[in-house]
């Protein structure tokens, strides 16, 4: 039995900075909050299509869908690597080495 069709948003990368970007329905946004919710195939497949196509080749690449939950009307990815894209922070303490002073 086939799964049924999760609520999803579009994802990409942006060519010119490496940012991760979410489709809002009209343009793509540095903020997972603004992301359109997609619930049916048929509008996936239509915006996957979009998304590939030569409108925004020379802008983002490798656009793809990502399942969401959505809470206070906000999406929210329900895969963890998803989620530390949408995060946009590093997943360790990042605490460089002080510079030793020559003897």
């Amino acid at each position: 039995m086939p799964r049924s069709f999760q609520p999803s948003i579009l994802t990409t990368q942006s060519l010119l900075d490496g940012d991760v970007l979410w489709w809002t329905g009209r343009a793509w946004s540095r903020e997972i909050a603004r992301a359109q919710v997609i619930e049916d195939a048929e509008e996936a497949a239509r915006l996957e299509a979009l998304a590939s196509g030569p409108a925004h080749a020379a802008e983002t690449v490798g656009a793809y869908l990502v399942e969401v939950s959505v809470a206070d009307g906000a999406p929210y990815p329900t895969v963890r690597r998803e989620q530390i894209r949408a995060e946009e922070s590093p997943t360790f303490a990042y605490r460089p080495e002080p510079l030793s002073e020559a003897a």
